[in-house]
């Protein structure tokens, strides 16, 4: 009879992982008791784990419902690389290739099966079911089911129909951003029986968060990418022309950039796609509104060149950097411009009024995330309905404290320019008048002859401007969006004109203080060293996903390779204890990178007391025919520790003929020893037991050698 492997065992033996995350392990349980869950975990967070061990554990295929074919087959390409078999049913399939994913489906063959939502409602596929077994029914991106998720999608709220046709299997929803809201109209939306609620923590404590004004962004930009070369990451853009005019200019200015969006030929936007999966372009300029369904788990960071639609979209995008758990980054460029054309996408379509009203407070959420003066994790735990006061430490407000002053009379001139234009004019006028400037069409209006006119010529463009954020932030001042931005003075504004109410501001960051926040501290020789080592171990990794077809995260994630930096693995059982290396690929991949870590410690010694470094110089040396005590003697050490090297390493596999230096008669005698000794760990035991006769490097093979029995 099989063995009945343990989740967490299949979990360490297919996927090379030691532990669950968050939730897993009681989403894994649950969905093997045959129960619904609806599972709720940032992205990054493992939510895929949750159905594929379950499916690898189970009998029969797993059917997985996923909106976006580029995920779908990113998800099949990392079950494939760890011997397990899986298959997507989509548009990029032939018939013939559907024919034999179905054929197999029947025979029992396949494990996990991905379909879009379109494909899982047609009544055909609907036939194809009842003759496979399925072992249990996961819907990603669940929120895509309600209205009041931030991608809603007609065909989801059909598949309550599969749910309902087979109610004796687990089905799961799972999704990464979802409000209360959201979370309750899922459950109801998909009549999911009974489900527990998972909900892991929104808290992403690898992603460095930071908003910063949209004056001057692409010098921003580049600057960001001087300390980031070679890095992968996504720029989000509200245009399509935007997005291409951006990375025209990167690739201008050297960057492997390309742009992405919807308006593009489906075979172009497949190839950048496929570019940026294999590592051949670094950044790619994408539009907000069309999502990538990228699963590479190597991006470093996420910039909003425009302002996202809501709090979830922002989360969901950022998301996209960090999945490997290694620190990322988030940068937002934030002006009131892109809430006008916002709030204009939204009021200027023809959805529903509820679904307009819903999507204008939510924009109002994602103001309010822009213009915080606190954590702004924690405005964003809030908004999941997860609550903290304990600053996260992570994001520009916690590691850069605002700084306050008394902005009373700044504020003062402010409101009386504001009330002396009339209130006709935005915020680019606004602070034209206030720094005196000769613009043609403020000169034409006669703006220059109002009292308050040059009055604030002392600040800056740039401090203006975040100033009077700050002011409509405090609800001194509001916009009104269906006069073409215009600036208007609250009844708050009168108290501090008339009434003496003081106000407090914070003092805007120089830009060249935001630009040395931004400079990254030079590397010690030790960091140096890990750096060529993991570029060694990149170069490999490209080699091999260039000649599979397959993006490079996918033979092995860059948390993975930094594990290997960390650790140095120079055997195969090294090797096996490195995260995210699992029996396949450790037997696939395995001598290759022991090789690269092996050759790359030889030949650069520059940095001692790299672990496993001696022992990878005696096996070098023995390599290279040399015996034990010729070893000893190039190297400066006693011939017991080399005897002591050669076995630790035949302890880990490595090929070491230690039978060839100890005879059976002698193995006999110190056998006799250690046992009469009651097996005690070291050698003195042995060594005193048998009257110092026997050398220490011979009890130490024949100890080994004993104990490998």
């Amino acid at each position: 009879m099989a063995e009945v492997l343990a989740p967490l065992k299949v979990f360490q033996e297919v996927f090379g992982y030691k532990a669950f995350r968050l939730n897993q392990e009681a989403v894994i349980n649950r969905t093997l008791e045959g129960k619904d869950s609806l599972v709720i975990m940032p992205t990054g967070g493992g939510k895929s784990a949750c159905y594929q061990v379950p499916a690898v554990m189970l009998e029969g295929t797993a059917l997985v419902i996923s909106p976006l074919i580029a995920l779908m087959e990113d998800q099949v390409a990392h079950l494939q690389a760890n011997g397990i078999k899986a298959e997507a049913l989509n548009s990029n399939a032939t018939a013939e290739q559907e024919q034999d994913i179905e054929k197999r489906c029947k025979e029992g063959e396949i494990k996990l099966l991905y379909v879009s939502p379109e494909r899982a409602v047609s009544p055909s596929f609907s036939y194809f079911l009842e003759e496979i077994k399925l072992s249990l029914i996961a819907i990603d991106e669940a929120h895509c089911v309600s209205i009041w998720g931030n991608d809603f999608r007609k065909e989801y709220t059909y598949l309550h129909t599969i749910i309902q046709k087979f109610p004796e299997i687990p089905h799961l929803a799972l999704t990464a951003t979802a409000d209360r809201a959201t979370q309750e109209d899922i459950v109801n939306q998909l009549k999911l029986n009974e489900p527990e609620f998972f909900l892991s923590s929104f808290k992403r404590e690898n992603i460095a968060v930071k908003v910063l004004p949209a004056q001057k962004r692409y010098q921003a930009i580049k600057n960001h990418l001087h300390y980031h070369k070679g890095h992968a990451g996504i720029i989000y853009c509200l245009s399509r022309k935007s997005t291409e005019d951006l990375a025209q200019k990167l690739v201008q200015d050297g960057y492997k950039a390309a742009a992405y969006h919807a308006g593009m030929p489906a075979n172009l936007r497949q190839r950048v796609q496929e570019n940026f999966q294999k590592d051949d372009v670094h950044i790619i300029c994408a539009t907000i509104a069309f999502g990538m369904g990228i699963d590479k788990s190597n991006i470093r960071w996420v910039i909003h060149y425009n302002l996202p639609k809501n709090i979830e979209s922002y989360y969901q995008e950022i998301g996209r950097a960090g999945r490997d758990g290694m620190a990322a980054k988030a940068i937002l460029f934030f002006s009131f411009g892109d809430i006008q054309v916002l709030r204009g996408f939204v009021t200027g379509s023809e959805a529903s009024e509820e679904f307009k009203a819903v999507q204008l407070a939510k924009l109002d959420r994602m103001l309010e995330f822009c213009q915080a003066g606190s954590c702004r994790t924690n405005m964003v735990l809030s908004y999941f309905g997860e609550h903290t006061d304990e600053p996260c430490g992570t994001c520009d407000n916690c590691k850069n404290p605002p700084k306050n002053f008394d902005g009373t009379i700044l504020a003062q001139k402010a409101f009386s320019a504001c009330k002396r234009l009339n209130e006709q004019v935005n915020m680019t006028m606004l602070v034209d008048v206030l720094r005196g400037a000769r613009k043609a069409e403020l000169l034409d209006r006669g703006y220059d002859k109002i009292k308050t006119y040059g009055s604030g010529a002392e600040e800056s463009n740039y401090n203006w401007l975040q100033y009077i954020t700050q002011l409509i932030n405090q609800g001194y001042l509001e916009i009104d969006y269906t006069r073409g931005s215009r600036l208007k003075t609250t009844a708050l504004a009168d108290k501090v004109l008339f009434d003496g109410y003081k106000v407090n501001l914070v003092k805007p960051m120089s830009y060249e203080e935001r630009q040395s926040k931004m400079a990254a501290k030079p590397e010690s020789k030790a960091q140096v060293f890990d750096g060529g080592l993991m570029d060694a171990l990149k170069k490999l990794r490209k080699e091999l996903a260039t000649k599979q077809q397959v993006p490079a995260y996918v033979i092995f994630p860059d948390s993975t390779l930094q594990s290997m930096v960390e650790e140095k693995p120079i055997t195969l059982q090294d090797m096996g204890n490195v995260s995210g290396v699992g029996q396949f690929k450790l037997q696939e991949y395995g001598e290759q990178f022991i090789k690269v870590i092996q050759g790359y410690l030889t030949e650069n010694k520059e940095v001692k007391k790299v672990k496993g470094q001696t022992h990878l110089e005696t096996l070098q040396l023995f390599k290279e025919g040399k015996s034990p005590e010729q070893i000893a003697e190039v190297r400066n050490l006693n011939v017991v520790t080399i005897y002591s090297h050669l076995a630790a390493l035949y302890e880990k596999g490595e090929a070491i003929p230690l039978e060839t230096m100890i005879d059976q008669k002698e193995v006999d005698v110190i056998k006799e020893a250690w046992e009469a000794t009651g097996k005690e760990e070291g050698l003195k035991p042995v060594f005193e037991h048998l009257n110092e006769e026997v050398p220490y490097y011979k009890i130490r093979i024949g100890l080994t050698l004993l104990q490998a029995k």
